[in-house]
């Protein structure tokens, strides 16, 4: 018998085959990709970073909710004028309002918990409660409550229930050590709910730029400028202040909106993630001065802190270790933290789930008692319920009168002369010039305006007319520019450019025409 051989074409399709040398390269590069938004998504890690956004973040929305509590009754309760968001899209009934001793019972929770949270008490339950109470109470009320840092709050709050922000620098973390079963849990939890909040911060600044790019008011500075003045929010002299440079907030407005598209890209690492943080800090920094915003910025200044990896939260976590241990060496006072005694059994049982539930039910029924005492409708004075008093004829009057028309004044927002347009808008505003000069008269309107006769006429000294420069002002424009060239017939004097509105005299600037 024969022995069979096979062929060499055979013996290698029977042999295995190295998967190194049939990788194609567009296969490893897929592969490459894959192992590394694995790492970047489930790489595990001591969550410094979200342990400090759980202790700052609370305290920021506190400085917005502390305040709301002494008005429950009136914002979010069936006693009172509550406004919830869902009658507004057609769904009556979809949550409960609350009558007003359940509203003040779970508002009192919510502000509990917020303290409790960031202090790392039952830390996930805390985060859960505020997850559930705090937008309930925006919705409840969407004319003051309901903002845009509630819903980013929320979007947060869910990822921060998700992670594991209790495992350092809180009570939870202090009380396991008194376990010894839990001597051996490790601290590292997965980094992913850290990377989507990162993520959702540059995507909320890049879809706050794609908005913008859609109004052309906001390029031009006018829907910044009118801002400015305002104190929709709180009292920003800075603000006002800044609105008389038209051409900084134009530049301000293409700096902010150039980072908000560059945020996502450039925040990761390196330089990029300096200059774009830095930014950043600014920005909101400059939120709170210019436009009187407060609880915003604060939310996205605790929110920065989820860039800060492993590795530099631990050095700056050493250094403020150091810096205390050199302060407190001259009392004498401080021992290393591996000397410090850990907590005993019996605190565990004492901050446990059960305490946590007592304590909170009793600052709520203690938080009910005492908003009731405050009778805030005076139902228990002795003139009885409060009342609302009937406007006198002559207010009343006065607000149901129809007879007053929209002066063309009244429309004028600015009027400067200058020579310089920046984004449309008028740079520098002076009043001497030269021969040769282009003059820019330049008026802003205050919208909503209807399509408008304006004139700029050039007046000498006496106030004769000697050149007239009209055009349509359409509703939809902001401002409208005439430009006077100054020529050599002119002689060096005083003059004047009157802005008339359907032939009546607005406003004049008087300006100086040298040799």
């Amino acid at each position: 018998m024969t022995e069979a051989t096979s062929s060499p074409a055979a013996q290698s399709s029977d042999q295995p085959t190295d998967p190194v040398v049939s990788r194609s390269p567009v296969y490893a590069a897929e592969e490459s990709l894959l192992v590394k938004l694995e790492a970047f998504f489930y790489a595990r890690e001591t969550p410094y970073a979200m342990a400090l956004l759980r202790i700052l973040l609370p305290w920021a929305l506190m400085v917005a909710a502390l305040p709301r509590w002494f008005h429950v009754r009136e914002l979010f309760s069936s006693d009172g004028a509550a406004a919830p968001l869902w009658e507004s899209f057609g769904h009556p009934g979809l949550l409960p309002i609350l009558s007003p001793a359940l509203a003040v019972a779970g508002y009192t929770l919510l502000i509990c918990c917020l303290v409790t949270m960031s202090l790392g008490w039952q830390t996930r339950l805390s985060t859960i409660v505020v997850l559930v109470l705090y937008p309930y109470f925006g919705l409840a009320d969407a004319l003051s409550t309901m903002t845009k840092y509630t819903v980013v709050a929320t979007h947060i709050l869910l990822l921060l229930a998700c992670s594991g922000c209790g495992r350092v620098w809180s009570i939870d973390a202090w009380l396991r050590q008194s376990n010894p079963s839990n001597a051996v849990v490790s601290t590292r939890c997965p980094v992913w709910p850290r990377r989507l909040i990162q993520l959702l911060i540059g995507l909320i600044y890049l879809s706050a730029a794609a908005t913008k790019m859609h109004t052309p008011e906001y390029f031009s500075g006018d829907q910044l400028s009118f801002w400015l003045l305002s104190n929709v929010n709180l009292a920003n002299p800075v603000g006002e202040y800044l609105s008389l440079f038209p051409a900084v907030v134009v530049a301000m407005s293409y700096i902010s909106i150039v980072w908000e598209i560059m945020f996502i890209f450039l925040a990761w690492k390196g330089v990029g993630r300096v200059i774009m943080l830095t930014i950043g800090l600014v920005f909101h920094a400059m939120t709170y001065f210019t436009l009187g915003l407060i609880v915003f910025p604060l939310m996205f200044m605790a929110l920065y802190l989820t860039f800060l990896e492993e590795r530099e939260a631990r050095a700056i976590g050493q250094w403020f270790q150091d810096t205390w241990l050199r302060i407190s060496s001259y009392w004498n006072t401080s021992r290393p933290i591996a000397s410090r005694p850990g907590p005993s059994p019996s605190m565990s049982t004492l901050f446990g789930l059960p305490a946590f539930g007592s304590i909170l039910a009793a600052i709520a029924f203690l938080a009910v008692e005492a908003e009731a005492r405050m009778d805030v409708y005076g139902e228990h004075q002795p003139a009885g319920r409060k009342a609302l008093r009937p406007l006198g004829p002559q207010r009343a009057a006065e607000l149901l009168r129809n007879d007053i028309s929209v002066r063309p004044v009244d429309v004028v927002f600015s009027y400067d002369v200058g020579t310089v347009l920046v984004g449309g808008v008028l740079a520098d505003r002076r009043r001497q010039f030269h021969h040769g000069d282009t003059v820019l008269a330049q008026c802003s309107f205050v919208p909503p305006h209807e399509d408008l006769w304006v004139e700029v006429n050039l007046h000498d000294s006496s106030d004769h007319l000697i050149e007239r420069n009209g055009m349509v002002a359409a509703r939809e424009q902001m401002r409208t520019t005439v430009h006077y060239e100054l020529r050599e017939s002119l002689q060096p004097g005083t003059y004047a450019l009157v802005l008339r509105i359907h032939g009546r005299e607005i406003a004049r600037r008087v300006i100086e025409l040298r040799p």
